[in-house]
């Protein structure tokens, strides 16, 4: 038979070395670091309930960022009061635990990039043995300072995470009467329970965040987005696709050189990212922008995502145009996209299709491109 879990997110501190915001509030993944560290447990086979121990103060914040998450509605959601300790914190959710609930994990509100597999290790680690935790090993020497500089072998000490995962009837034990503070659970249930803790290795991915820093060395690796764009043709001298020159007897009727699939591209940038689009950017009544070089103002879209610590990962283009016919140079322009952006040609993929003589396109009076990017933080 499978374990009834419920889970308590202790976010009841007030983020004093973080600084003068709340950190479980901040910008982090597509949410806030406490909605990030709620999430994954809501995925988790056999938790029917989610405990956040919260400030009074900072329960409609926390309300808010749910509904902006979609999760207002998930009604195993409760909240309950944040005490001045976390041990207080957790005895306060204590209420709230389901009669039939097998299992109690405790969690940081402040660890948000747990992922499913630990938890599920932690969980039937605590079947096993009552009660486990995940643990790092230390990679830096250490020393107690408590009568000068004593060195101290590393090998016998390790890193916890969360989450502790214990059996309710231990849990309830541990707490129902404590009355002191704790440093972290395992500390109040090793006063009640003298049985195995289980071990789980730990991921160096699930920190704790602590300082100001430590949300932004942790962002999203990568980045999605995807960009489309259209224009009409009308008699000329040839085109640009990609930045490659393709002779033909028409020309793009447009503000800049109308080269499509690399406005497409620009698009599909700016979207990852979170940016408005290159109209925005580049406007069509600056008459600074009037024939532009359409590589040129791609260039400075990169420099944004560089600024912002990303790059093109991969790409992948096509172009829709009834005429003329590009088949000749596709490679042409993969060569010089590989060029521009600084990545192997492998990682571009270019394609040309008709519109199977439907609409203007179809009719030779316009083409269209589609793109998407996959960008990298470096």
């Amino acid at each position: 038979m499978k374990s009834k879990i419920n889970v308590i997110i202790t976010a009841g501190g007030q983020s004093q070395r973080y600084g003068t915001k709340n950190k479980l509030f901040e910008k982090c993944g597509a949410s806030c670091v406490l909605v990030e560290a709620i999430k994954p447990f809501l995925h988790i086979d056999g938790i029917t309930r989610a405990i956040i121990g919260i400030e009074t103060s900072y329960a409609d914040e926390l309300a808010r960022e749910l509904d902006l998450a979609g999760l207002s509605e998930d009604r195993r959601i409760k909240f309950c009061t944040g005490g001045k300790s976390r041990t207080q914190t957790v005895r306060n959710a204590l209420s709230a635990i389901e009669d039939d609930a097998d299992i109690v994990l405790i969690h940081d509100g402040a660890r948000p990039y747990v992922k499913p597999q630990t938890i599920n290790e932690v969980i039937e680690k605590t079947v096993v043995c009552g009660a486990a935790l995940p643990l790092l090993p230390l990679t830096d020497a250490i020393v107690n300072v408590t009568e000068g500089v004593k060195p101290e072998d590393r090998e016998n000490y390790r890193r916890v995470q969360t989450p502790f995962g214990v059996k309710k009837e231990i849990f309830v034990n541990a707490y129902q009467n404590v009355q002191s503070a704790f440093y972290d659970d395992l500390s109040a249930v090793k006063q009640v329970y003298s049985g195995e803790i289980g071990i789980i290795e730990g991921d160096k991915d699930n920190i704790k965040i602590t300082y100001s820093g430590d949300i932004k060395a942790n962002d999203c690796e990568f980045l999605t987005g995807c960009g489309y764009d259209i224009h009409r043709l009308a008699d000329g001298s040839g085109i640009k696709l990609l930045g490659v020159r393709v002779p033909c007897p028409y020309s793009f009727i447009a503000h800049s050189d109308g080269d499509v699939p690399i406005h497409a591209v620009m698009d599909a940038v700016l979207s990852a990212l979170g940016q408005k689009d290159i109209g925005h950017m580049f406007p069509v009544d600056d008459p600074k922008y009037d024939n532009a070089d359409s590589v040129e103002l791609l260039l400075r879209v990169l420099s944004v995502a560089r600024e912002k610590g990303y790059s093109i990962f991969n790409m992948s283009v096509s172009i829709i145009a009834e005429r003329p016919m590009l088949s000749e140079y596709i490679d042409q322009m993969q060569a010089n996209m590989s060029n521009l952006l600084g990545i192997s040609a492998e990682r571009i993929g270019i394609s040309a299709t008709t519109n199977e003589k439907v609409g203007d396109i179809g009719d030779g009076m316009a083409i269209a491109a589609y793109a998407s990017v996959l960008l990298k933080k470096f």
